[in-house]
């Protein structure tokens, strides 16, 4: 006999229908959850291109301000003087010259908001900084220095010479001259072969008397800090063995921190006559080192010796390209419009709500189109010039 087996109507599946809603269902809960992984993922991506962005602003300013502190190490009360050469150089020129100033820090200016170029200088000698009086006038000599003592010394090593009067002021230029003598030094030390020797032209008329002194620089440390083209920080450094290194076309530039779209720098100044310098310090000090900064300027003043501190500014950018507004279709995570949140500096009593550092064009001057895509941050900080401050006026 034939069994039949019937199915219940519980057990019989699910419909076409009940298939359908449930896979619109699904559907549905899979767009849900896209959007919100897109939107915690672009607000994941903003969080991580804001942090690069603050590691490569701080890691771009550390390295300036760290620079920066060591201005003018060694160079004592020549600071400002013009120093003569035997050979042409760039440094603090953008064509070779027979001189450069003996200036710790030098700011070009960009033109219309551009990026700044900032040139450090500072002795490179590592164990000895103290200049050495010269106890016999030089009556242009051109083979030897006889001075007070030539502890330190080395040979190549290179020395300044230069001359003030009882108050501290340069009296004379200021002359670059590299030691010939062979180790160890002893007096009086030559300088009568070498790279930067030779030339009588190089030494003022008349020649250093006994209140001259001698710098020993060892060798010269120049920094420059630019950005490039393509938005990055980079350093060029000079090789004063060679003479090269500052060439901003021909000598290669070493990469510090990539999307850093601009580099501002004021001169910190006194600019009080020293009159008012002496008048402001303890009754017991007669130096004339009670100095302050009461201006910031682009502007070096004529007496480099004035300048005590700089201030800088870095600005990086988010690697991320912030997408458009739906409805206008424009871009307006940074903008002019109101309210202005473009990247600013230098707030003081004269300029309270900053001053506005232009982020609209690439830092060779081209225009950026997308500059309202990106978000900014600025890092800003003060340095003052120790070893400007230390010397004796």
């Amino acid at each position: 006999m034939p069994s039949h087996q019937y199915c219940k109507s519980g057990n019989a599946g699910f419909s076409l229908i009940e298939i359908l809603v449930g896979m619109v269902m699904g559907l549905i809960s899979m767009v849900i959850v896209m959007q919100v992984f897109a939107s915690f993922e672009g607000q994941k991506r903003t969080t991580t291109s804001g942090s690069d962005a603050q590691t490569n602003g701080g890691v771009s300013l550390y390295t300036i301000e760290r620079d920066l502190r060591m201005a003018g190490y060694g160079f004592a009360e020549g600071i400002g003087c013009t120093v003569n050469t035997v050979q042409n150089t760039l440094i603090n020129h953008s064509t070779a010259q027979s001189s450069f100033v003996l200036a710790p820090v030098t700011i070009t200016q960009g033109a219309g908001g551009l990026p700044d170029r900032i040139s450090i200088m500072r002795s490179n000698k590592q164990g000895w900084s103290v200049p050495v009086r010269n106890v016999t006038d030089h009556t242009l000599d051109t083979t030897h220095f006889n001075v007070s003592a030539a502890v330190g010394m080395a040979q190549n090593d290179l020395l300044i010479a230069y001359e003030t009067d009882d108050t501290g002021v340069l009296i004379k230029t200021c002359t670059l001259i590299q030691v010939s003598s062979a180790n160890p030094v002893i007096n009086p030390v030559a300088h009568n072969t070498g790279n930067w020797n030779g030339n009588l032209g190089i030494f003022p008329s008349p020649d250093y008397s006994t209140n001259a002194m001698l710098i020993n620089a060892g060798s010269l440390a120049v920094h420059y800090y630019s950005l490039d083209a393509n938005s990055n920080l980079v350093i060029r450094e000079y090789d004063s063995a060679t003479n090269s290194g500052l060439d901003l076309v021909n000598d290669p530039a070493q990469i510090l921190s990539p999307d850093v779209v601009n580099l501002q720098a004021q001169y910190g100044i006194d600019t009080r006559t020293a009159a008012a310098v002496l008048a402001a310090c303890p009754v017991n000090v007669s130096s004339g080192q009670c100095s302050i900064v009461d201006t910031w300027s682009d502007t070096a003043p004529a007496d480099i010796s004035r300048i005590y501190a700089v201030r800088i500014a870095v600005v990086a950018r988010s690697g991320l390209k912030e997408k458009p507004d739906l409805t206008t279709g424009v871009c307006n995570t940074t903008t002019s419009a109101s309210p202005d949140n473009r990247p600013r500096w230098a707030f003081d009593a004269t300029n309270p709500t900053g001053i506005v550092i232009d982020v609209s064009k690439n830092p060779d001057g081209t225009a950026n189109a997308d500059w309202k895509c990106y978000r900014y941050k600025t890092f800003e900080t003060i340095v003052p010039l120790r070893n400007a401050i230390w010397k004796r006026r």
